[in-house]
């Protein structure tokens, strides 16, 4: 759709706040993306510093030249944002909080709250929105409480389970005793630890000394995970959100689930099905599905493990096309990811065609990673 047709359409798209559900998950992922290119107005365009000529004919022969290019070099080690999205959600920097299942979300160490710290929040979050405008694939897996702030949800009991489970199973248990509460001992504050020292943060005034009781309990129960969940790492979000949403629309997100989230940011476990994908690609140039490179190709993509397939399809997505590249088998394979185009040369060896795709695929040197 045009620019006028998408602003007469978007009344009808209300659906997606209301029931998103309603619509397919690749449909909604199309809209996301149309919204991100009708908001750019300019093209992003990827140059390998060694390829200039061919890169700069590849990406730039049929594109408008009249409106505003971003050019963007990448050398042999693949593109300079890529690595950037990597390093800034390192738990090893101290802003980000890993769980058990390696899902991240803001530490609530008081560290986390320093001005300088609360500047790299904001900056981290441009830097995922920039991802998201970009069509960047960020290998960072979110805990789901978190996640479910993106859609401007409140976080509940049952959500504490993606931060810390062992204080949500003593909680369930709480929830459930059913014998003398006040023999717990427990009182209205929670337990934090913060340069190895423990300390207890009054949930109410005087929290110390006010006894957790039956007719209390689920008061403390809710104060405990309002606290964990929200109020420790209030500021740490907000200035996350408040980065994210410069680049990105906030009420964009609400047509997704917390995992369907997740899935548009790149993090997804599923297998990838090489016989389906072949079943759904398109060619072009003198490749067909019987040329000899093509059946080598599959055969190739068949012996990768399933890690090897997802980096194959990091920056690719069905319906995806294969086009011949020249005879030249010294080059490696590259792809035109605006338009879903693996660039594949005529290779006659197998282990050449095996060996070219995987340097191309781990390295970044052969793929346009815009």
């Amino acid at each position: 759709m045009t620019t006028r047709q998408l602003s007469h359409f978007s009344p009808r798209l209300g659906v997606l706040n209301d029931i998103p559900f309603a619509i397919q998950f690749e449909t909604r992922v199309l809209i996301f993306r149309r919204f991100v290119e009708n908001d750019n107005g300019r093209i992003d365009v990827s140059i390998r510093r060694v390829h200039i000529g061919q890169d700069g004919y590849d990406r730039l022969a049929e594109v408008d030249l009249r409106v505003p290019i971003a050019i963007t070099f990448i050398d042999q080690f693949g593109e300079f944002f890529t690595s950037l999205c990597k390093e800034v959600f390192d738990t090893d920097r101290g802003l980000w909080l890993a769980n058990k299942r390696n899902e991240i979300c803001p530490n609530p160490h008081s560290y986390a709250t320093e001005p300088h710290n609360l500047n790299w929040y904001r900056f981290i979050g441009r830097i995922l929105g920039k991802a998201l405008y970009k069509g960047i694939l960020v290998e960072v897996a979110f805990a789901g409480f978190f996640l479910a702030k993106w859609l401007d949800k409140q976080s509940f009991l049952d959500d504490l389970a993606s931060l810390d489970p062992d204080l949500y199973q003593g909680l369930i248990f709480l929830r459930n005793y059913t014998g003398d509460v006040e023999a717990l001992a427990l009182n209205f504050t929670v337990a934090i630890e913060e340069f190895g020292v423990a300390k207890a943060v009054d949930l109410i005034p005087d929290g110390s000394n006010v006894p957790v009781t039956r007719e209390n309990r689920l008061q403390y129960i809710y104060l405990t995970s309002h606290y964990k969940l929200s109020k420790q790492i209030k500021l740490q979000s907000e200035a996350f959100f408040e980065g994210l949403s410069d680049m990105i629309d906030p009420k964009w997100f609400r047509m997704f689930n917390q995992q369907e989230l997740q899935i548009l940011l790149g993090v997804v476990n599923a297998p990838v099905d090489v016989q389906d994908l072949r079943a759904h690609t398109q060619y072009g140039g003198l490749y067909d599905n019987n040329e000899p490179t093509i059946q080598t190709f599959w055969k190739v993509l068949e012996d990768f493990d399933q890690e090897q397939r997802r980096l194959f399809l990091r920056f690719l997505n069905p319906l995806f096309a294969i086009r011949d590249a020249g005879s030249d088998e010294d080059r490696l394979p590259t792809s035109s990811t605006c338009v879903n185009l693996l660039k594949l040369p005529g290779y006659i060896s197998e282990k050449k065609l095996h060996d070219k795709l995987l340097k191309a695929i781990s390295s970044g040197a052969g793929f346009d990673l815009s």
